[in-house]
């Protein structure tokens, strides 16, 4: 009688426990969906990617995973490797593909070095512009000579990155980071005087002004602008011949 009682105690107690551990998954359970929708509810990113898991009790969590922050564009002047030949006072020392590095100013070989600041270093591209060194404001600088000459026009090729925004609220838009581009020209004189321009006649005609006249009725002639860097190249290539 005594065994009978005691394992009918043994039954009911092994019972309660398996009830309280029941109970107990319950509340582990609820738990971990009250921390899931939390989380999903607390700072979420703007443009994120929802993707949707299984956790690990079969309840659906949708995962927020913000985009990455890309940089649109890139920080050189030509969208790809040119090939070109660099010379090294007045002689061809090689043939590479190069790029011109704005943020650095530095032109970058495919063999992994960079063309040294030196006044005699000389990359010419094939696709018809040149990389020399120049004094400018007070260091020297790589320049892009669009047409050389006895008189030049160059260029001065700068980019800065511009930090993308945020959106704050739905009617706005996350931004990205990007390269801004800044093109500034300049004629050297055969002087060696190098000279700021924009592309306005007013400024062009004022620089090449001894020979304006007949710029002016070549521009006429031709058809063409004084805001256009091709025609202005045409322009400088012009008045070299007169």
């Amino acid at each position: 009688m005594s065994d009978m009682i005691c394992k009918s105690h043994f039954f009911t107690s092994e019972k309660f426990k398996f009830k309280r551990m029941q109970k107990l998954f319950l509340v582990l359970l609820l738990l971990q969906n009250c921390l899931v929708v939390g989380q999903a509810k607390i700072g979420p990113v703007a443009g994120a990617e929802e993707t949707e898991n299984m956790s690990a009790y079969g309840t659906r969590v949708v995962v927020k995973k913000p985009l990455k922050n890309t940089v649109q564009g890139h920080q050189y002047y030509e969208n790809e490797n040119k090939l070109a030949s660099v010379y090294v006072n007045g002689k061809k020392m090689r043939r590479a593909y190069v790029r011109y590095n704005t943020i650095n100013d530095e032109i970058e070989v495919t063999e992994i070095f960079n063309v040294l600041k030196r006044e005699n270093i000389r990359v010419v591209l094939d696709e018809g512009y040149v990389y020399k060194m120049l004094d400018y404001e007070g260091r020297k600088q790589f320049f892009v000579f669009l047409k050389e000459g006895e008189n030049s026009l160059v260029m001065k090729v700068e980019k800065k990155l511009k930090q993308g925004q945020n959106a704050i609220n739905a009617y706005e838009q996350t931004t990205n980071d990007e390269y801004v581009e800044k093109r500034s020209y300049f004629i050297l004189k055969a002087g060696g005087g190098l000279l700021k321009i924009k592309l306005k006649q007013k400024d062009i005609l004022k620089v090449l002004e001894d020979k304006k006249n007949e710029i002016e009725k070549y521009v006429s002639s031709k058809g063409l602008n004084y805001k256009k860097e091709n025609d202005l190249i045409r322009i400088v290539d012009y008045y070299n011949t007169l």
